[in-house]
């Protein structure tokens, strides 16, 4: 499926997401603004900006303000495309978007944030979806520990795992969730040539 340029009327910058939004909004600007490319990370992205032109890389995003993955990984492709030039992040809310959201379903479900990124002649090259594998893999281990409980403990319980999962993405998700997307661009652009 390739990119459709009515998107373009209906997407908003991050700026103007975060204006809409009407919740987690100064969780998501702290987690931009805490959000880091690492030094061989940003060799990559530097070289690849200097290899094609400023928005050859259109990224549409599915988002909600309300989603605990959304808060963490957005921002993070907000920082990205703010730093290289290459990459056009175009934001949509899932629920105003239902058209848009049903194209890039997960299993038949409207699965957020959907990250999927399209080369300079509009055609998809790969998606980035909810979280990098390192936090479902930390989820579904906390998901097995917990199975056993009773229903409101094991709600207790949930509420601590997110609020482990937002420490690790503070400490190595975040690059992850960077890497993931790297692995994208590379399988479409080759690694950066020595």
């Amino acid at each position: 499926m390739g990119f459709d340029s009515e998107w373009l009327q209906r997407a908003l910058s991050f700026d103007e997401y975060l204006e809409k939004a009407t919740m987690n909004v100064p969780t998501m600007k702290e987690n931009y603004a805490e959000a880091r490319v690492s030094d061989e990370a940003h060799l990559y992205f530097a070289w690849l900006s200097s290899e094609l032109a400023p928005g050859s890389i259109r990224v549409l995003a599915i988002s909600e303000s309300w989603c605990g993955d959304c808060i963490e990984n957005l921002p993070v492709v907000a920082k990205l495309a703010s730093s290289y030039p290459i990459l056009h992040l175009l934001v949509f809310s899932r629920d105003d978007n239902l058209d848009i959201m049903d194209r890039y379903l997960t299993g038949g479900r409207r699965t957020i944030p959907v990250f999927v990124f399209f080369d300079e002649t509009g055609r998809e090259i790969g998606r980035f979806i909810e979280r990098p594998k390192a936090a479902t893999d930390f989820l579904a281990k906390e998901r097995a520990r917990h199975e056993e409980l009773p229903e409101q403990q094991r709600k207790r319980a949930a509420y601590g795992v997110r609020t482990k999962l937002r420490k690790l993405y503070k400490t190595g998700f975040r690059d992850e969730t960077i890497k993931e997307i790297r692995r994208i661009l590379e399988n479409r652009y080759g690694p950066q040539n020595s």
